[in-house]
């Protein structure tokens, strides 16, 4: 097979593709921002667009959004690349591109460059994209790891003729636009399932029994009433070390981390059940008073004693109370409970004896956690269903860009 052809190529096309630089085909020029101190207000503020590094990185090599404004001070210190300019990321995250999709000022942090008309502006990105990985690891190191104009002019790609770059970039538009939009329509579905869930436990909006009447009002409980906590040790030795992760849940530590951060003697270690609950104290983002998981993944695994380890009491039903939790429904609670600066530290001074002695929740008959738990999941299976068609579309993509280019 000549390696100056793609794998994967629409029929009109079949001649081989040419190796050029980058100085062959675009003219590369330094952003600028040049006053000291850089923070100065008085280039701030105007109707001049001023992209960052932090832009590009995150435009999926589309930039329409940007940080800043300049005004016409501004601009005087700064420079201006015209809609459809390629921009590269120098320093942090080396090798990012995105292009222009309007007029915008950016600062030397960046380099743009201008394609000549013979090549498509959408086309080179995407390359160069694919490269991003081969230019992080060629970029010199100094006083820090960066690149250059230098370095990008002799740069060199692979490159069909005009009309099969622009073929071959129309074709990944669509399916750049088709991920777009099932990452909007995921977007609305967990803002929907946000503003339902806080609706629900506030209890402004009611379902009715299968009857058609309506259920008993909810009544309020200590937490040690509805729960019971878990100190049962890992006496049979369970090597499965969980950790919570924000997104999975409780999950087997070694495959979170790519490592073991656990103690060696695990026997000390809560041991957990399959439906069990875990309370990490440590906030992070999203979960401003430290998060609770359910144990979903495995039928046991042990965790730290410094987590808060609880089960359902009774016949109370857990999926509720999973979605409680996760709608944030106790951190007033634990916010009362939980002592003053500790927050500084990342991990939350709570006491077990308050956790379950001080902290109330307002408990709805079975029945009506039966019916709010099976609402909602119904709605997790949508998002679940969303996102997993995200990813095939990103992988379907991944696997073009493998194949259409050389």
């Amino acid at each position: 097979m000549n390696t100056n052809q793609p794998a994967l190529r629409f029929k009109q096309f079949n001649e081989p593709w040419e190796n050029k630089t980058l100085s062959s085909i675009c003219s590369i020029e330094r952003g600028r921002f040049s006053p000291r101190p850089r923070n100065d207000p008085r280039y701030y503020g105007g109707n001049i667009p001023f992209v960052q590094t932090s832009d590009v990185t995150n435009s999926n090599g589309s930039i329409s959004k940007y940080s800043q404004t300049l005004n016409e001070e501004g601009l005087k210190v700064s420079k201006l690349f015209p809609s459809g300019t390629i921009l590269i990321t120098i320093a942090a995250n080396i090798g990012h591109c995105g292009v222009l999709r309007q007029e915008m000022a950016c600062p030397d942090s960046l380099i743009g460059m201008i394609v000549n008309s013979d090549n498509d502006a959408e086309f080179v990105c995407t390359n160069l994209n694919r490269l991003q990985p081969r230019i992080d690891y060629l970029a010199p190191q100094a006083a820090q790891k960066n690149i250059n104009v230098e370095f990008l002019k002799p740069l060199t790609l692979y490159l069909p003729s005009l009309d099969e770059q622009q073929k071959i970039a129309e074709f990944l538009s669509t399916v750049d636009k088709k991920i777009t939009l099932l990452k909007e329509k995921y977007a609305l579905l967990e803002q929907y399932k946000k503003g339902v869930m806080q609706k629900l436990f506030k209890q402004e909006i009611r379902f009715k029994d299968d009857s058609g009447n309506n259920f008993p009002d909810w009544q309020s409980f200590g937490f040690g009433e509805v729960f019971e906590r878990i100190t049962r040790k890992n006496k049979e030795d369970n090597q499965n070390v969980l950790t919570i992760s924000a997104q999975m849940g409780l999950v087997n530590q070694e495959k979170y981390f790519n490592k073991s951060v656990s103690a060696k003697d695990l026997k000390g270690y809560y041991l957990l059940g399959k439906g069990d609950f875990a309370y990490n104290k440590s906030y992070s983002k999203g979960y401003p008073m430290g998060a609770i998981k359910r144990l979903n993944n495995y039928d046991k695994g042990v965790v730290s004693t410094l987590y808060i380890c609880f089960r359902v009491v009774g016949e109370q039903e857990p999926l509720f109370w999973e979605q409680f939790f996760e709608a944030g429904q106790l951190n007033r609670e634990i916010n009362k409970i939980a002592q003053e600066g500790a927050r500084n530290h990342g991990l939350l001074n709570v006491s077990v004896t308050e956790f379950f002695n001080d902290i109330e929740v307002r408990v709805p008959s079975n029945a009506e956690q039966r019916k709010i738990a099976d609402f909602l999941l119904v709605l997790d299976k949508k998002l679940n269903a969303v996102k997993e068609q995200i990813e095939l579309t990103q992988s379907f993509k991944k696997g073009l860009l493998q194949q259409m280019f050389v």
